[in-house]
């Protein structure tokens, strides 16, 4: 019987230190996540000013094609 409360004691000493192992592999994950995101903002701002010129140029081919 003492094996049994034993045992039962570990699983819940092991359930009650989950919490602190996710939050370490939380942490450890997010880290890159952050510089990932800066990275994300910077190409799709890239992505954009590239957008805006594909426009500009398309205007300006079309704007003198007619002449």
């Amino acid at each position: 019987m003492a094996s049994y409360v034993q045992y039962f004691n570990d699983i819940l000493a092991t359930f009650n230190n989950l919490p602190n192992k996710l939050m370490s592999v939380v942490a450890t994950i997010n880290e890159p996540l952050r510089s990932l995101t800066h990275t994300l903002i910077v190409t799709n701002v890239l992505l954009g000013l590239l957008f805006l010129t594909s426009l500009v140029n398309i205007y300006m081919l079309w704007r003198y094609g007619k002449k």
